[in-house]
């Protein structure tokens, strides 16, 4: 039959298609359906011919592109005639098919099983096995299914259990989940969670590469990444001595990688709502620092002994109906670790000591700022935004900052009534004492708490043989003995190192860790120190209650706080209360009352391990050609390992929690009693710290 079709134009066609012969052969099938109608109204006969005219055509045209090296060019010249003949289709019928009376026939690939027995009952009972095998072979070869006719020879031809062995090797291959590559987020989350520094990673990763688990992104998209973390460059200060971001483009940032962690954002209707993000803040100071072999061109007298932290940690993103915050609607995001460093957010790092007038000084700096802050303006995409405004409080600070921020001299006075020593045993003119409201809003450092209860405890017991608040002559020696007694007493049943000096410089062994293991050992804590144990225990419930971060009932908590201070001086009326303790038993419920958050997600816990990390960081993350670039990589370390987007990604690690004593249990307001009872944190703490539920 005449033919519209040339050579040339399936040459054309080849030339398009990229993927393999056997495609290829299919693909010029579907082109020739494409250019000439009647072909589709022919038998199955012969478009099974046509298909073995196509493929005889592939393989003429596979010869000749390989003389001429698979080049157009010349094969354009050589062959020109070859290319502009026809292509020759089979003869067929074009009159009208003629209608047969009875049921249609069915093509034999849409026939039922019962069908297809019938249909090939001949053919396999007048053929063996092998002739079957051997034909189908040569079919699928002539059709181009090349791959099929050679797994088919190898299953037929081969051992007996072949057939088996490809079975088993397809179904195990069905039942193979997919590998999951690591994406570049959760490359670095990994990173940060396992300690990984670059060569480690690029060793783990090449490791991988080597046993076909190519699941590890490479280094440079690991940098891409840590880019993100960063606010604007133009916006954040390096120095040899400090490292600060301005907090309103931190705050910007923050919000906007917190926005990105927000699983179906589209279910939140912000339009004409007020979104306000929560965060708390605060400073401290550490010592003890690896003091470099470099020296320091800008200050020359600049040391890197000692280092000073300024940080907030975000923790709800809330949404008020309208433009007032009267109504509350719902909560967007939620922190849930407020104690932990997975989103303590750097603002200011210097290497400093941590005196009154830096602590004044930064505190008036960062309260400008926060003055002067606007709405974050976060982009949701398709051209959707939403304003969030800030909200920032001043907790995460020790007894020391608090005297340095309310100007008050001396540690041992308290800073929010004033009361001395003397005055802290006398209950009923401590009550009447007038206050200073602004130093309510400082919170309960609930760490500190933990160790200064502690301390209080094992400083009475020290001092039970000459009941004396202050030791002078013999007392003196009778005080070291029984603290020497004391310290053994508790290395042997505890395990416990009780006021010994750490090497460095930098503070004792009484940490939140000592003074958690005292405290949930009442019985052995009391027969080692000879202090009364209904103490301990009452001081153990007052601190579970405040660390919980449950909402604290102010009635029941001020009563009981109050009965437990006339137990301590009913029975050491000659040891005067610490100004710390006397803070959370006298003015504990007014603080908690005055918090915009249950006191416990206010904690300072997060600024205090973040010293932790600053010093692994600077030791093992950071390079050292020059102070100013170990600065800025350690700044750089503490905005990554705090990020928003690369936190949620990282592992909660499974800390067992531990369950608040039915006693503290009577003082909070537990899940689903209160309906103002919104502010739960399930996980309160960081690794080191325990859980609280």
């Amino acid at each position: 039959m005449e033919s519209k079709l040339t050579h040339r134009d399936l040459y054309f066609k080849i030339l398009d298609l990229k993927s393999n012969k056997n495609y290829k052969v299919e693909a010029l099938y579907d082109f020739v359906l494409c250019k000439v109608d009647y072909v589709k109204e022919q038998s199955e006969n012969y478009q099974s011919d046509l298909k073995k005219k196509l493929h005889i055509f592939m393989n003429e045209f596979d010869k000749r592109w390989q003389k001429c090296n698979r080049t157009k060019n010349r094969f354009d010249t050589i062959f020109e005639t070859w290319l502009n003949k026809k292509f020759i289709f089979s003869e067929v019928s074009k009159s009208l098919p003629m209608f047969h009376v009875g049921r249609p026939k069915v093509l034999f690939s849409k026939a039922c099983d019962k069908t297809k027995r019938h249909k090939t009952q001949t053919l396999r009972t007048s053929n063996s096995t092998e002739e079957l095998v051997y034909a189908a072979q040569l079919s699928l070869k002539e059709t181009g299914n090349v791959d099929a006719a050679k797994l088919l020879k190898e299953a037929t031809s081969t051992t007996p259990t072949r057939a088996l062995n490809i079975q088993r090797a397809y179904t195990a291959f069905q039942n193979v989940k997919p590998v999951q590559m690591y994406s570049e987020e959760d490359a670095l989350a990994l990173i940060i969670d396992a300690k990984l520094t670059k060569s480690q990673y690029t060793l783990i990763r090449l490791q991988a590469k080597q046993r076909n688990a190519n699941i590890y992104p490479a280094y440079n998209k690991i940098l891409e990444a840590k880019s993100q973390c960063y606010p604007k460059k133009d916006q954040v200060l390096i120095t040899e001595i400090s490292a600060e971001a301005t907090l309103q483009s931190l705050l910007n940032h923050t919000v906007q990688r917190i926005f990105q962690s927000i699983e179906n954002l589209s279910a939140y209707e912000f339009k004409n709502n007020t979104v306000v993000l929560l965060s708390k803040w605060g400073l401290d100071g550490s010592s003890g620092l690896a003091q470099y072999k470099q020296k320091f061109n800008d200050v020359q007298s600049a040391s890197d002994s000692n280092i000073f932290l300024t940080s907030f940690v975000p923790i709800q993103i809330i949404m008020y109906s309208g433009e007032s915050k009267e109504v509350l609607k719902e909560f967007i995001w939620k922190n849930p670790r407020t104690s932990s460093t997975k989103y303590c957010r750097p603002i200011h790092i210097q290497f400093q000591k941590e005196t009154t007038e830096l602590i004044q000084n930064e505190v008036s700096n960062i309260s400008n700022q926060i003055q002067n802050l606007v709405s974050s303006i976060v982009n949701l995409g398709n051209d959707d935004f939403v304003s969030v405004k800030h909200e920032l409080v001043l907790t995460m600070i020790d007894g020391k900052v608090c005297n340095a921020i309310s100007d008050n001299k001396s540690a041992q006075q308290c800073y929010i009534c004033g009361a001395g020593p003397k005055d802290m045993n006398n209950l009923n003119t401590i009550k009447q004492r007038p206050i200073d409201p602004s130093t309510l809003s400082f919170g309960l450092s609930s760490l500190h708490a933990w160790i200064r209860f502690f301390e209080c405890l094992i400083h009475v017991a020290y001092r039970l043989g000459f009941k004396k608040w202050q030791a002078w002559g013999d007392d003196q020696e009778m005080l070291k003995k029984k603290k020497k007694e004391i310290q053994t007493k508790f290395r042997q049943e505890l395990g416990l190192l009780i006021d010994q000096p750490r090497p460095g410089g930098s503070g004792t062994t009484n940490d939140g860790n000592t003074a958690r293991r005292f405290f949930s050992n009442p019985d052995v804590s009391s027969s080692i120190t000879g202090v009364d144990k209904n103490i301990i225990v009452r001081f153990k419930v007052i601190l579970e209650v405040i660390s919980s971060g449950k909402k604290i009932k102010g009635v029941e908590f001020n009563n009981y706080a109050f009965e437990t201070a006339q137990l301590f001086i009913s029975k050491y009326p000659w040891f005067y209360l610490p100004a710390s303790v006397h803070k959370i038993l006298i003015h504990g419920t007014q603080i908690v009352e005055n918090a915009i958050l249950p006191i416990g997600l206010l904690s300072e816990e997060a600024q205090e391990a973040r010293n932790k990390d600053m010093k692994r960081f600077r030791e093992n993350n950071t390079g050292k050609i020059s102070r100013k670039h170990t600065m800025e990589d350690l700044f750089n370390n503490l905005l990554i390992s705090s990020d928003p987007l690369i936190s949620s990604r990282r592992k909660i690690s499974n800390k067992k929690s531990t369950t608040l004593c039915d006693e503290a249990k009577l003082l909070v307001c537990i899940v689903g009693e209160n309906k103002e009872d919104f502010y739960i944190n399930e996980e309160n703490s960081e690794d080191e710290f325990m859980e609280y539920e």
